[in-house]
């Protein structure tokens, strides 16, 4: 809103004369260039030292109102290009907050939350954030009104313990209070530089909250934003998923969601799928919130008869549509659209097709795929240990039934534990390997019974479509720190890595039976045209 130049009050009569004499209603009047009274003042000026001259802007509205602009910088080093694609966040413009402030009477306790009336970023109509920021200052008002912060803790989080979800959710419920106590240390400075200050802070650790609901997780953070289980948050999700936690056209390419339908699949009709299948779907239907499936009431029998639906959609059209047969919701029932919504809206990684001109030959498929599933603050350390030790490539390969679960919850250490498959002979660990027929061994994929081996139908890039569904094998390229005392190397082609954090997935790859026998490539010998393509993707976004 521009300020208004009048300098003086002036009357807006209603269409009903009758109504508004002898009522002086706030909105009867705009007031613009009377000076406000020094609390606000202020405040307006404490934020403009602040945050830079242009920063505020404020319009009386009436005499017991004054509009104020506030634009907060966007100070976020931790977030790299392809997050905040991912996110649909521009570093460069400030994120622009709208609020209606009280003209008289105005102290650091009296902004209520409904004060507050807008979030965005000018300019960018793609701003993907506003719900979550605006239910993080809306919390951040209440709180500066109850003076709840008193009791706050400003404990050391980094130091609980994360065995249990209910250990890891109060970690992050005590990390938001010490980012509102740091946003409250200088309180003198004036309710709004808190308030843009916490919105500062704040930005760096939106994935590990809900993004509807701000609450936090009992599940450790990946890179692409989610929701909590709470029946209204993932009734919106399944509905508006895309465009709640992520930018348009994000993990929603056709060939994208083909893929992802694959691995739910390939995790539902698995034998060990009461073990993978994680996160089970969590999906309802309606403004009555009807349960389709729940995760605390896990029915198999019937995700698989939505799961065999989709599939059954994708066999009749796919020849015809390539992957974009997941458009065709009009063949499918309400429950498995919702199913199909929920899959898509749940993949918590970053994962977009290579252009021709992307690809890496060597790796014999034209099915790449950018994989970024680290979120931000381990992407920091990542690159904190890479300056100490160095990094090289190497590839991870699983069942195509795990990849649903890695895809939400990003690469864990099995070993010993209920997952296991492939035993751990070298001890726990990560197991990777230079030599991609190593890797292809781990990937347990079934062989096409009869005839000879699909080939790749030829669409265009994202949206292309394999029919051997079953037989599909998929690796990830990871960039692993050289960390000589976690980083085993007990044989000269496999690696061991002891903790997670010495692995980030980089690319995704997709073979088909013609693709992968007799593949033997090495990731050493690849080095520099891999790193070049890491970091294309990772300044590029």
């Amino acid at each position: 809103m521009s300020e208004l130049k009048s300098p003086e009050a002036k009357r807006v009569p209603h269409s009903d004369d009758s109504h508004s004499e002898g009522s002086e209603d706030e909105t009867d009047w705009i007031v613009t260039d009377k000076e406000p009274e020094p609390a606000l003042k202020a405040d307006l000026d404490a934020a403009r030292a602040l945050f830079g001259e242009g920063s505020v802007r404020s319009t009386q509205l009436c005499p017991k109102t004054y509009w104020v602009r506030l634009y907060v910088p966007v100070k976020c080093t931790a977030l790299s290009s392809t997050v905040c694609t991912a996110w649909s966040l521009k570093l460069e413009i400030p994120i622009c907050v709208d609020l209606c402030l009280p003209g008289t009477g105005y102290d650091f306790g009296v902004v209520e939350p409904s004060m507050l009336k807008q979030i965005r970023q000018e300019g960018f109509d793609e701003f993907g954030l506003e719900k979550q920021l605006m239910q993080i200052l809306t919390d951040f008002c209440r709180v500066c009104k109850s003076c709840a912060w008193e009791s706050f803790s400003s404990v050391d989080n980094t130091t609980m313990d994360e065995d249990t979800p209910e250990k890891l959710c109060r970690r992050f419920e005590l990390k938001k209070q010490s980012l509102m106590l740091q946003a409250l240390a200088d309180k003198h400075m004036g309710f709004l530089c808190c308030l843009g200050r916490y919105l500062q802070l704040r930005l760096p650790t939106l994935h590990e909250y809900c993004a509807i609901c701000d609450s936090a997780f009992s599940l450790p953070p990946m890179m692409m934003r989610s929701v909590c289980p709470r029946e209204l948050c993932t009734y919106q999700f399944g509905e508006f998923g895309s465009k709640i936690t992520s930018a348009e056209g994000m993990n929603n390419h056709a060939e994208v969601v083909d893929l992802l339908v694959c691995m739910l699949l390939a995790a539902a009709t698995s034998p060990r799928r009461h073990l993978i299948l994680d996160p089970y779907p969590n999906v309802y239907l309606g403004e009555q919130l009807r349960v389709v499936l729940h995760p605390e009431s896990k029915d198999f029998g019937t995700l698989e008869t939505y799961v065999h639906e989709l599939q059954s959609v994708r066999k009749s059209v796919g020849n015809q549509l390539g992957a974009s047969w997941s458009a065709k919701t009009s063949s499918m029932s309400a429950e498995a659209a919702a199913l199909l919504k929920w899959t898509v809206a749940s993949n918590r990684s970053f994962l977009a097709p290579l252009q021709d001109n992307e690809r890496i030959e060597a790796f014999r498929t034209p099915f790449q795929y950018l994989l970024v599933s680290a979120p931000p603050d381990k992407e920091a350390r990542f690159q904190e240990l890479k300056k100490q030790f160095g990094t090289s490539f190497a590839f991870h390969g699983s069942s195509s039934e795990n990849w649903h679960s890695i895809l939400r919850n990003g690469l864990k250490n099995a070993s010993n534990t209920k997952l296991m498959t492939c035993g751990a002979a070298h001890g726990p660990g990560i197991y990777l390997s230079t030599a991609s027929a190593t890797s292809l061994g781990y990937t347990r994929h079934e062989q096409k019974v009869g005839g000879d081996a699909v080939a790749l139908k030829r669409q265009k890039t994202g949206n292309r479509f394999v029919e051997n569904q079953r037989g599909l094998v998929m690796m990830a390229v990871c960039e692993v720190i050289q960390d000589p005392t976690r980083l085993r190397k007990p044989a000269s082609q496999i690696w061991v890595a002891g903790v997670e954090e010495l692995v980030c997935t980089r690319f995704f790859l997709v073979f088909t039976e013609a693709e992968h026998f007799g593949m033997n490539v090495c990731t050493l010998k690849l080095d520099k045209e891999i790193r070049a393509l890491v970091e294309k993707s990772r300044y590029a976004g």
